[in-house]
């Protein structure tokens, strides 16, 4: 029963210390606040924000990890979990909703003097970098998708820290397992 308490609730660290514990934080808070505020605006049209041709019931599970899973990395409930989860549907995000779209991995909004809209940036392949331009979905690139998955990916591994709801919860629940 501990083993599953610590892995479902990332608390595989009992020796947090205050300084990782804040820097979790932040990296659980300002991500979970910015990806339920990208997700919102979808829950108007779960099943079609993407269009027919992805199926419904994978759109709809992308507003669920985008709104509540950033809800859970905001309190900090089930971090490894939601953070799966958050994985997966931005690497479904990167690859269907960007690079599908011939969208490059970074696009830049300023280009330097020489380059125009939709030129090549120094040396980088238009697929990794391309100068100026939207993309039909309006980002252009992956860049955002990918900066979610990497947050996430780290979260799954360190789970939510000391000043989550889930080391609460931890606490309470050996507490409670080692009186019976």
């Amino acid at each position: 029963m501990k083993d599953l308490i610590e892995i479902i609730s990332g608390n595989q660290h009992p020796a947090y210390n205050v300084q990782l514990s804040i820097g979790l934080l932040f990296l659980r808070v300002v991500p979970g606040l910015f990806l339920l505020l990208h997700g919102l605006p979808k829950l108007g049209n779960p099943t079609s924000w993407m269009g027919d041709a992805f199926p419904g019931i994978l759109q709809v599970l992308a507003v669920f990890f985008e709104v509540i899973g950033g809800l859970a990395l905001i309190v900090g409930f089930l971090v490894p979990l939601f953070s799966a989860g958050i994985v997966i549907t931005m690497v479904f995000a990167t690859i269907f909703g960007h690079l599908m779209q011939n969208d490059p991995l970074i696009r830049l909004t300023v280009s330097s003097l020489n380059e125009g809209s939709g030129a090549n940036y120094l040396f980088f392949p238009k697929w990794f970098v391309l100068a100026g331009g939207r993309s039909v979905f309006g980002t252009g690139s992956a860049e955002l998708a990918i900066l979610f998955l990497v947050i996430a990916l780290c979260l799954v591994f360190t789970g939510g820290g000391k000043y989550a709801i889930d080391h609460t919860i931890a606490g309470y629940l050996q507490k409670v397992t080692s009186k019976t």
